[in-house]
């Protein structure tokens, strides 16, 4: 298990570099990674896309399936990522955001990431102690992800109030023939969407947010891909 991310912190962490190569380490045994809506017509031709609601509001986020079971990542091989596209969020890795308080986020590292070093890489900081043109990259990265996230659950917050999701568990049929079913997830109700009103639709095209959608849906026949690359114990 991964160690927990910490705030970064200009005398804690004067001395860390970060080595600018892609840890995998943030991948296994991950099912599911966060999107946001500006992603979604670049990973739909990759994986299946649902959504996960929180436990007791009407908030929706949408999710990359990376396996078919919890713990389960189809597209790690021999500890390598054999994906084509990374969603944004792990992209960042070792850094992560964290709330601080209901209006404030943090940036955060997780010190023990295997790309994290305090002898080779990129430095954080420099001897006066200011950030470095590296870390300031990273800030930079983080203040674009925030504002597309926050355009993201604005947007769904539009849709959930459209009364557009539904609860609908990821179902398939395995090589063996046997019915399978990941509960949990959500999705935009095609049927519903396809009787939005002439308004309705013209205010979800406004959003700018047709081509998600139907990205999604697109998306969901990538189930057959988390199939084919079962193991094949699995398949039997």
């Amino acid at each position: 298990m991964l160690a927990q991310p910490v705030a970064l912190n200009q005398d804690q962490h004067k001395d860390l570099k970060v080595v600018q190569k892609f840890s995998n380490e943030i991948l296994n045994e991950r099912h599911i990674a966060p999107l946001m809506l500006q992603e979604f017509t670049a990973a739909a031709p990759h994986f299946p896309i649902f959504f996960l609601k929180a436990p007791e509001a009407e908030v929706y986020s949408p999710v990359a399936v990376l396996g078919l079971k919890d713990g389960q990542n189809l597209f790690m091989k021999d500890g390598e990522w054999e994906g084509q596209y990374l969603p944004a969020g792990i992209r960042a890795y070792p850094f992560t955001l964290a709330q601080a308080s209901e209006e404030q986020l943090v940036l955060c590292i997780n010190e023990q990431a295997d790309n994290v070093s305090t002898t080779e890489g990129q430095a954080l900081f420099n001897a006066d102690g200011k950030p470095t043109e590296f870390l300031e990259g990273v800030n930079s990265f983080f203040k674009d992800y925030i504002d597309a996230n926050g355009i993201s659950r604005n947007i769904m917050s539009q849709l959930a109030e459209m009364g557009l999701f539904r609860a609908d568990g990821l179902q398939y049929r395995d090589l063996a023939g046997n019915e399978r079913r990941l509960n949990g997830f959500y999705v935009i109700d095609r049927e519903k969407f396809e009787k939005l009103t002439d308004e309705q639709f013209l205010a979800v095209r406004k959003f700018g947010v047709l081509p998600a959608i139907y990205a999604h849906f697109m998306s969901l026949d990538r189930i057959g891909t988390l199939i084919a690359r079962l193991p094949v114990e699995a398949k039997a």
